[in-house]
């Protein structure tokens, strides 16, 4: 293998092509036989862009095996591809360097997360044994233990599996997908080709941009299932903000109708159907939407508007908080998750009922005796104006225990060490939502983020009133972003992220320290 001035591919005409299309003044036009194998080009289209840099990122996250991304995406020639090209390819779409140099050996790919092959071998509904314990995330489905650290990971992925298969559908990950992009004005369509059926739907989203971009790389950006999560707050601070009308309701017909009719751009390309993996929700369906935005942004779109996808928080309130938990779930390229008031479904324990419990909120400025009515129950989960967010077999469960997991186990799906998760609920007027349940989920999930050592990946804010992401949350948010992704000092105390109200004596319930006293860790 030949290089030119660093930059490596199988010959210098290639190199001098692939330079030629990377500053726009020629396009390589030729058959995938013929294409020159310009490394890096993972796409094979030619020349570098941020799709290669979208496809390389993937392939270190899953440690593919692929002998041509192994070859093509090792573009520091160091025998392995990992974070090192990553870093090197972005740096030079960045035009950060000119050349790839060669680096030292570093052996195999250093993703710590390896993959799993999907499997769906459950029990089926009726014959799932109810009961009041908080499901063990440390203990398998067949009842087999974690066992280490690295063990956690395959365990995670079975996780991950029982949620499609239980609650939310499956998850389109994008590989049946082709996207385009148009922006115009503070508007973005965003258009979808399922490569399988040439089936097309569109929808589109609303840019904020910053006046002034103060983060290396590009903006931030705060991915919105839907406006008014405080937009204004997170421009004035440097970050882009993108949302879009993910039911349709304001720009019909968004990417699914919220009801149960399975309408919409998903549906158009994923219709609903009558076997199991043919019934993806409203949940995950809006979280699809999120996630092709994602890619619009990798292909170009970032580039354009000086945003960089790399740093992503998707936030959404009540049941697009729902969604944007399952959302920073399913999506790995979401740098942080921030569900806001979720709720039932989203990340409110199942298992916990604050229902005629009181609680003094002066703390926060609040009520000194706040007493909660009801919470959102199962049966409103499976009523008709609901139940399109979730998949049919969601529908059979008949209580609540009988679920074979618990909310701080779709929080533990967000147990990376390159991503975070940030839960956002209101002490007072929230009722419905369940907020000392949310807290719960937290406790829950912080167990597995600190025993794979990332207790600092989780993070809480428990305001005092809105049904909303408000500016002190999106405030907090953006600190606790900048301290951990870009290693800023903060002037928010940060401390306050892993408290509540809830913890104090004079509101505490004894639940919260005995929820896990049986888990294996």
């Amino acid at each position: 293998m030949k290089k030119g001035k660093g930059y490596f591919v199988k010959s210098t005409a290639a190199a001098t092509a692939a330079m030629l299309a990377l500053t726009g003044l020629i396009c390589l036009q030729s058959s995938a036989a013929d294409a020159p194998s310009v490394t890096g080009d993972l796409s094979g289209n030619g020349f570098l862009d941020a799709a290669d840099l979208s496809l390389m990122k993937a392939g270190v996250l899953t440690e593919s095996k692929d002998a041509a991304f192994k070859t093509t995406g090792d573009v520091n020639q160091s025998g392995a591809v990992n974070e090192k090209d990553t870093a090197m390819l972005r740096e030079y779409l960045l035009t950060k360097i000119t050349a790839f140099e060669k680096g030292e050996p570093d052996g195999e790919p250093s993703s710590e997360i390896p993959t799993f092959e999907k499997s769906y071998n459950f029990p089926s509904v009726s014959s799932l044994k109810a009961s009041n314990d908080v499901p063990d995330p440390f203990v398998f489905q067949d009842g087999s233990k974690v066992e280490s650290p690295d063990d956690w990971w395959r365990r995670q992925a079975e996780i991950s599996c029982m949620y499609e298969y239980y609650m939310y559908g499956v998850w389109r990950d994008g590989s049946d997908d082709e996207v385009s992009y148009k922006i115009s004005g503070n508007s973005m369509t965003i258009t979808v080709k399922r490569k399988s059926t040439g089936k097309t739907a569109s929808f589109k989203a609303v840019i904020n941009l910053p006046k002034q971009v103060r983060h290396e790389g590009g903006a931030p950006v705060v991915l919105g299932m839907h406006k008014g999560i405080s937009e204004s707050t997170a421009t004035a601070n440097g970050y882009a903000v993108i949302t879009y009308d993910s039911d349709g309701m304001f720009s019909a017909p968004g990417t699914a109708a919220d009801n149960n009719q399975h309408t919409g751009a998903f549906y158009d390309l994923y219709p609903y159907g009558r076997n199991w993996d043919e019934q993806t929700g409203d949940l995950m369906a809006w979280s699809w939407g999120i996630s092709r935005i994602l890619d619009a942004l990798y292909q170009g779109a970032g580039k354009e508007l000086n945003i960089n996808p790399d740093s992503s928080i998707v936030t959404g309130v009540s049941r697009y908080g729902k969604a944007a938990a399952v959302c920073g779930a399913f999506e790995p390229r979401i740098k942080m998750c921030a569900p806001s008031c979720s709720g039932a479904g989203g990340l409110a324990l199942y298992r916990y009922k604050s229902e005629g419990k009181t609680y003094d909120f002066s703390s926060k400025g609040g009520s000194a005796r706040y007493t909660y009515d009801q919470n959102e129950p199962l049966g409103s989960l499976q009523a008709s104006g609901e139940q399109g967010w979730f998949n049919g077999r969601f529908m059979e469960f008949k209580a609540e225990n009988q679920i074979p997991v618990d909310q701080h186990m779709l929080a533990s799906l967000c147990v990376n060490p390159n991503r975070y998760l940030f839960i956002i609920c209101s002490c007072q007027n929230e009722n419905w939502v369940n907020a000392p349940a949310q807290w719960m989920t937290y406790l829950g999930a912080k167990r597995v983020f600190d025993y794979v050592g990332l207790s600092d990946h989780i993070a809480i804010n428990v305001h005092l009133s809105g049904h909303a992401v408000i500016e002190e949350d999106m405030k907090y948010m953006m600190a606790y972003f900048d301290h951990h992704v870009y290693g800023m000092e903060s002037k928010m105390d940060l401390s306050n992220l892993t408290h509540s109200p809830f913890e104090l004596d004079k509101n505490k319930d004894s639940f919260a320290d005995t929820f896990t006293k049986n888990w294996i860790h």
